[in-house]
């Protein structure tokens, strides 16, 4: 967690270093070429480093020790700040639009010298391979308000490609297309940063488990000898580095609570080492053995089939001195009467069992 930490921030600290000399360099030859392009491309580059800074806050934030009131940490307060840089991005991005729309219409010569065009060569090779440099520690610290840095850079190396290619037709052709340019790429830019608010926005308000992750959790479970299924696996991440959740597996119903116990321990162990997901497990007992209870489970299953909304069946028991049968199903998101579809089945099943009592307990379908 800490070495998680020590990568965020030192390469946040160099982000803002790295931003303050473009800052300085590109708003000196942009103010004496008199060029608009240049000097927002400085202004942008300002913006950049106040979203390391963010994210600077924003790491130390999350990485308080859990307390009474928030008993998992604080780590969601990543999400928050990945939120925050894609705010400071679409600001920089309509900026960028304002000011370059008019220019496309009313276009003005600026006087760029070679000085200015190996400026802004030179902050356009910086900032292509910083961006480069932030995006790989972000995906290796599994940051996504770093991530969201790093993409953010190599927009801005785009930018700066763009004031480059104007200079240089301003020159050469004497033709003003910073308008254009600037248009071009300030869109490019206002769209970058939607789709980083959307996936924050996405991680605050809480997504669907990631279906390869989901079902290596299960298959890794699956492996144990003593379990016959697994199922209901729900997951809750309380940042990058923080999951917990839940989960149930089918056993035999002759296993002790020493044996359910030794199991659940050493299930709950593996996960954690393999995948760092905090787990708590629930039993389903599987009685099939009996004639009666496989000829009630079998028709369970042709009554189930005919229902194209429910998505599977699980957690089959049968109470033979109380005459009940307890199942769960799980549906589709799209099925808007669950209640009436649960109502159905139960009708259905104690027409052709009158002797028991069906008990279906409607799950949602959470994760694959």
């Amino acid at each position: 967690m800490m070495n998680r930490e020590k990568i965020i921030l030192r390469t946040s600290l160099f982000g803002i270093l790295v931003n303050l000399f473009l800052v300085i360099s590109k708003a000196a030859v942009g103010f004496l070429a008199g060029s608009v392009s240049i000097v927002l491309d400085a202004v942008n580059n300002l913006t950049d480093m106040l979203s390391a800074t963010v994210t600077i806050i924003g790491t130390k934030l999350a990485n308080r020790a859990p307390d009474r009131e928030h008993p998992f940490g604080h780590g969601r307060i990543e999400y928050v700040a990945a939120v925050g840089v894609g705010l400071i991005i679409l600001f920089a991005g309509a900026t960028a639009l304002l000011e370059a729309v008019p220019k496309i219409f009313h276009p003005e010569l600026a006087e760029y010298s070679l000085t200015t065009i190996l400026v802004v060569s030179i902050a356009v090779l910086v900032k292509f391979f910083f961006g480069r440099y932030v995006k790989k520690k972000g995906e290796e610290a599994k940051s996504g308000s770093l991530e969201a840095t790093g993409t953010d850079a190599l927009m801005d190396s785009l930018l700066s490609f763009g004031t480059l290619v104007g200079a240089l037709v301003s020159m050469v052709f004497g033709i003003s297309i910073d308008g254009v340019i600037g248009a071009i790429i300030a869109i490019f830019i206002i769209r970058t940063s939607l789709e980083i608010l959307s996936e924050g926005w996405i991680d605050i308000i809480g997504k669907r488990v990631d279906a390869k992750f989901s079902k290596k959790i299960k298959r890794r479970i699956s492996k144990f000898p003593e379990v016959h299924g697994v199922y209901d696996l729900v997951l809750h991440s309380y940042g990058p580095m923080e999951t917990i959740g839940s989960v149930h597996i089918q056993v035999r119903d002759d296993m002790t609570a020493r044996e359910i116990h030794k199991l659940t321990r050493e299930i709950t162990r593996k996960i954690f080492e393999d995948y760092r997901v905090i787990l708590t497990i629930g039993i389903y007992a599987e009685n099939t053995t009996t004639k009666e209870n496989r000829r009630i489970f079998k028709e369970i299953e042709k009554i189930v089939e005919e229902e194209k909304e429910i998505l599977q069946t699980h957690g089959f028991y049968v109470d033979e001195e109380r005459k009940t049968v307890a199942f769960d199903i799980i549906v589709d998101f799209n099925c808007r009467e669950k209640e009436k579809l649960r109502g159905k089945l139960v009708r259905k099943l104690e027409t052709e069992f009158p002797e028991y009592q069906f008990y279906i307990t409607v799950d949602l379908d959470v994760s694959d």
